[in-house]
Formats: structure tokens, C-alpha cells, sequence
């Protein structure tokens, strides 16, 4: 056994025995019984690691409108002085009779050199900042208070024993020490490894104000180092969702934000980060909470649809403005320069993934924790219902595509999610087994003589069994080109469309960002060229049918709120939702013109 020398024992006690060293606001004096007004009102600032206090600045918040208060003063502070009590430094900002406002809900931010605010907090009630530093900042209000019969000549403290903020506790007014230790105050285990600077918010989407958020997109929230969340750290509460549950991890630096359910358009929300519940390596937590007021967006369309940006949706008629419908081929080429370079997502995997995406977008109505399949109209629980993961009848993700036709991989040339493969467009949640069964068969009729795969009675559709057409799916074997797979009739033109979108997002060619090869697919009533194949170009069918399922039942409320929900995250759109009128047998076997003479 190696035993410790005397020499690296001692070294290891120092270093167990160092504590992180801190800048907090340690006193304040604002209101006393003085008749003519206050006396010795002042702010002491402590930096328990001795450094020089110089370059911070204290900033004083009127909160008479505590939702948006705003700065009436800022100071510097000096640079200070020891005092004998550890190696603190201690530094005073004084202020003239009633320089400091009463109350109540009034505050002060303590600011770094770089315009961080370390602390904020504030007395006889909570406020949030609108202007200044600590601007979308909610205060941390201390537990007690001075009126105008406090004594003169005493003030507010902190007191304890440590080196960091939490370590202390305010005390009622008690006699003024600005300048050196408090009543019942030390400090300990300072100075070891100099100041640690508390975690503070960098960005977060949406921002504050926004009010182009989408309906069902992810929030982020960044720090300035790596934390630890506690339960409770992140809390979203909207107008008409009412306080949504969040997914997220519980340590790192960016954090990813689930709502798991679509918000409704135009509501108002708040996201509030609670600082109690946020921490550092050390301990430290962000000097107050941040609070983010937003709207969600109450249209879409993509102002610049050349640049998808599922932050920024504007209106539909800017999303199709540069769209010629002079002729098919203009259509064609211009639809599809409209809706490419779309926000691929992974396949599968622990961030957003086309799982996350689908489950929002085929949400069950009655139930935000199930979802609706699109073949057996069976609502099942959210994730544990998946298939490789529930028991019993379970859903799974469904290629109206087949991908045996065209793009077979759930990666790319270039080794990032294909974009073909896991487009939530055409992707839809169906009914594991009824999935399987419809395989790689085109779209097409079937008759009585077809198997019937029958519908559950869900949402005011479905259900019943028995006669053809009925509300069943009905399927002819073999798998293949001389198969058929028929949708029931309340989905039949959700299909047809999902289908036909595909036919002019991918026209061949390259990703203009990514440089990802994608393939050229195409409709068609010939079954002899429904094949499987990595070539291009790639076909689907039947045309002829999908057009007729296209007309019978025409986009509803329910298949446009999808529409927004993959907008959210994807940036494109699907044009035969928001433009039933374009989808024609003209257009699907219209030539490639010349050039492409796109609007504006």
C-alpha cells in the first residue's frame, strides 16, 4: 500500500478545503423615520475573494409597474477596501436623502465589467425588468424590508458564514457596518481559486417579445457554463394551453425545450427560468430568473421561401409570392423552388427526431398524450405505444412513399439525415400491423374481393366493417407493383396529398445548403414503373387514383393544423393543403421548361 507524504496530504486538505469566492450585494439602507427624508442610505457590494470591485456597476429599477420596471439610476462601484474578517473586500455606494426609492417592488442589478448582471434583487416585492442590463429579468426579492419608522442608522445585512451568496441569510435592520463585516457574519474558505462568476441566461428562442413563434417548434435556452437543472427549472404557461409540460435534459450548456404538443396560434406565453433551480459546478445560480414574454404566431408562410425559417412564418401569401401558375411546367418548377432545402431531422434519436415531430402532428384531438393513426383511426399513448416498445397493437412510422422506392437509407450522400427518407410531410403514425400490411403497394382501388382492414370508431370517424368501401382500408396481395392499397375515405386525400407533395419537392439534383444528392421521384399510372430502385427517377402511383382521392375529400381543418405543425419545424409547406387547386394531372406530367421564371 503507498501511504501519502506529510507534504502531498497537506496539499490535498488545502484543496478540499477551498470554496469558490463570489460578488453579492451584502447591505442596504432605503427608508428610515427620519422626518426630513432618509439618511445614510447606501449599497454595499462584498467580493469575497478580495478582487478589486471597480469595474462593476449598480443599476436601481423602479418597479412601480412591477411587470416593466425600469432604471432611474446607475452608479460604480468603488473599488473598496479589506476588512478583517477573511479576505473580503468590501465597497459602499452611498446616496443623498431619499436617493434610493422606497418601495414598494423597486430593485438593483449588480453589473460586471461586461455588462452582465451577476444579481438581481429586489425589496417588498418581486419585479421584472423591461429596460436596462437586467432587461426580461425577473428580481429575486429578499425576505425583508424597511419603512418610515425604521431606525436611522440601521440597514438590511446578510448573515452567516461562507463565501458565496447562498451561503448567507438576510437579517432584519439591524446598526449599519457598510464597510466591514455584518452583525454575525464571516466569511470562510475565500480566495482558493479565485471569483466564481454565477451562470447567467446567454439566449433563448423565442426571444423576448417574439411574436412569431411557432404553433409547435422547440425552445432552447443557453448558459453562459454548464449546469444542472433541478424539476422545475424550466416552466411555460400560455393563455389557452394553460401550463404545458416540458421535456428537456437535466445538465449541459444548450438546452433543448419539448412542448410535445402543438400551442395554439396567437396565444400569449411566458417561459420562465427559475434561478433557485438552476446551478453550476460550484453551486452558484444565476443572479435572478429569466422570464420570456412571447406570442405564438398566428399565421404562417415563409416570407422568403428560397431561405426556409421555421422562426419566422409570415404570411401564406408571402410564402407562395414567387410561385407562376402561367402555365404546368411554370407550376411545377416554381412549387418546387418554393417548398426544397427544407430542415431535415434525424430519422430516429434522443433529440429531435421525426418521432417528436409526428407526435405533435398527429396528435389525438380528445387526448395531447396520445395519438391518432391515419390507417386504424386507433388512438394510442404517446411513445410507450410505439412499436418496439408497447405490447399488443402498437403504431409505428408510416412512408406514404414507400422508401423502397427511391431512397432507401435514413442517411445521405453526405452521411446527414435524407431528406426524402424522413420527411414529415409524407411521414404519417399509423397502426404497426396495418402498416405492414400495406407495404410497398401502390395507391390504387381495390373492390369486395381485396382483404378489409377496418377502422375504429374515433373523433366522429370510422368504425364498422364489413362492406366495401365502408370506413375499412382494403388491400390486394401481393406486395409490389401488382398490389393496391386502399386508404379509407376520411384519409384517402390526406395520402393523396402527402404523395403528390413529394413529386415536386424532389426533382433530382443537389441540397443547395447541405450538397446532399436527392432523388427525382415521379407520379404515375404505369404499375411496370412502380419499382423498387435507388435510381432516379423514381415512381408512385397511381396517379389517376391519387388525384380522384385528392378531390373526394379535400384538405380539412385537421390536415391544415398538420400542415402548420411541420411548417414549425421543417420551414416548407405542403402546397396541395394550402392550394387543393394546383394539384393537377397536368402539372405531375408537365415537362421541365427551359428556365424557371419564378415571380417578384
Amino acid at each position: 500500500m503507498r501511504l501519502l507524504t506529510p507534504l502531498s496530504l497537506a496539499c490535498l486538505l488545502a484543496l478540499a478545503g477551498t470554496a469558490q469566492a463570489d460578488v453579492f450585494i451584502n447591505e442596504l439602507h432605503y427608508d428610515d423615520s427620519t422626518p426630513a427624508g432618509d439618511v445614510g442610505e447606501a449599497i454595499e457590494v462584498v467580493a469575497t475573494g478580495g478582487e478589486d470591485l471597480s469595474t462593476y456597476r449598480l443599476y436601481l429599477y423602479n418597479g412601480s409597474s412591477p411587470s416593466a420596471a425600469t432604471v432611474y439610476a446607475n452608479n460604480p462601484v468603488p473599488a473598496g477596501t479589506a476588512a478583517g474578517c477573511g479576505k473580503a473586500t468590501f465597497a459602499t455606494v452611498t446616496y443623498p436623502t431619499n436617493g434610493l426609492q422606497n418601495g414598494a417592488n423597486d430593485g438593483i442589478a449588480l453589473v460586471d465589467a461586461s455588462g452582465k448582471v451577476v444579481q438581481f434583487i429586489s425589496y417588498e416585492g418581486t419585479i421584472t425588468a423591461s429596460g436596462g442590463p437586467a432587461a426580461g429579468l425577473t428580481s429575486q426579492n429578499i425576505p425583508v424590508s424597511e419603512s418610515n419608522s425604521t431606525a436611522p442608522g440601521t440597514s438590511l445585512q446578510l448573515t452567516g458564514s461562507g463565501s458565496q451568496y447562498a451561503h448567507f441569510t438576510w437579517a432584519e435592520s439591524a446598526q449599519q457596518t457598510f464597510g466591514a463585516c455584518n452583525n454575525g457574519q464571516t466569511f470562510s474558505g475565500t480566495g482558493g481559486t479565485g471569483s466564481n462568476t454565477p451562470p447567467s441566461v446567454r439566449t433563448t428562442t423565442p426571444e423576448q417579445g417574439a411574436s412569431t413563434f411557432p404553433a409547435a417548434a422547440d425552445l432552447t435556452v443557453t448558459f453562459s457554463e454548464t449546469v444542472t437543472l433541478a424539476t422545475g427549472a424550466f416552466v411555460l404557461s400560455c393563455g389557452q394551453s394553460g401550463t404545458v409540460p416540458l421535456s428537456h435534459a437535466s445538465s449541459g450548456t444548450t438546452f433543448t425545450v419539448s412542448t410535445n404538443t402543438a400551442l395554439v396560434a396567437g396565444e400569449a406565453c411566458r417561459f420562465d427560468i427559475r434561478a433557485t433551480k438552476v446551478s453550476d459546478a460550484q453551486g452558484a445560480r444565476p443572479a435572478a430568473d429569466t422570464r420570456i414574454a412571447f406570442t405564438v404566431a398566428s399565421s404562417t408562410g415563409n416570407p422568403d421561401p428560397g431561405n426556409p425559417d421555421p422562426g419566422n412564418p409570415g404570411t401564406p401569401g408571402e410564402y407562395y409570392s414567387r410561385v407562376n401558375t402561367a402555365n404546368p411546367s411554370q407550376l411545377r418548377c416554381s412549387l418546387h423552388e418554393t417548398i426544397k432545402g427544407h430542415t431535415a431531422y434525424p430519422y430516429s434519436g434522443s433529440g429531435t427526431s421525426t418521432w417528436t415531430i409526428l407526435e405533435i402532428a398527429d396528435e389525438d384531438p380528445n387526448n395531447s398524450g396520445k395519438i391518432l393513426d391515419a390507417y386504424r383511426n386507433r388512438s394510442y399513448t404517446k411513445v410507450s405505444g410505439r412499436a418496439g416498445t408497447g405490447s399488443g397493437l402498437t403504431y409505428n412510422r408510416e412512408h406514404t412513399w414507400p422508401n423502397s422506392l427511391g431512397f432507401a437509407n435514413t442517411t445521405g450522400d453526405k452521411g446527414l439525415p435524407y431528406a426524402p427518407y424522413t420527411d414529415t410531410h409524407m411521414l404519417y403514425l399509423t397502426d404497426a400491423q396495418w402498416n405492414a400490411d400495406r407495404g410497398n403497394k401502390p395507391f390504387g382501388k381495390c373492390d369486395s374481393n381485396c382483404g378489409e382492414r377496418a377502422t375504429e370508431s374515433n373523433n366522429g370517424f370510422g368504425g364498422g366493417s364489413g362492406g366495401y368501401p365502408g370506413n375499412s382500408n382494403w388491400v390486394r396481395t401481393p406486395d409490389g407493383n401488382t398490389g393496391t392499397f386502399e386508404v379509407w375515405g376520411h384519409r384517402k386525400g390526406d395520402m393523396a396529398r402527402a404523395v403528390m407533395y413529394m413529386a415536386i419537392r424532389y426533382e433530382g439534383g443537389k441540397d443547395a445548403k447541405t450538397g446532399q444528392s436527392e432523388p427525382d421521384l415521379e407520379l404515375t399510372d404505369d404499375r411496370a414503373k412502380i419499382v423498387k430502385t435507388s435510381a432516379s427517377p423514381a415512381y408512385m402511383g397511381l396517379l389517376s387514383t391519387l388525384i380522384e382521392w385528392h378531390l373526394s375529400d379535400p384538405p380539412d381543418a385537421a390536415e391544415r393544423a398538420r400542415n402548420e405543425v411541420i411548417y414549425s419545424f421543417q420551414g416548407n409547406r405542403n402546397p396541395f393543403i394550402d392550394h387543393p387547386e394546383w394539384a393537377t394531372p397536368a402539372l405531375f406530367t408537365s415537362a421541365k421548361p427551359t428556365s424557371c421564371q419564378l415571380l417578384n
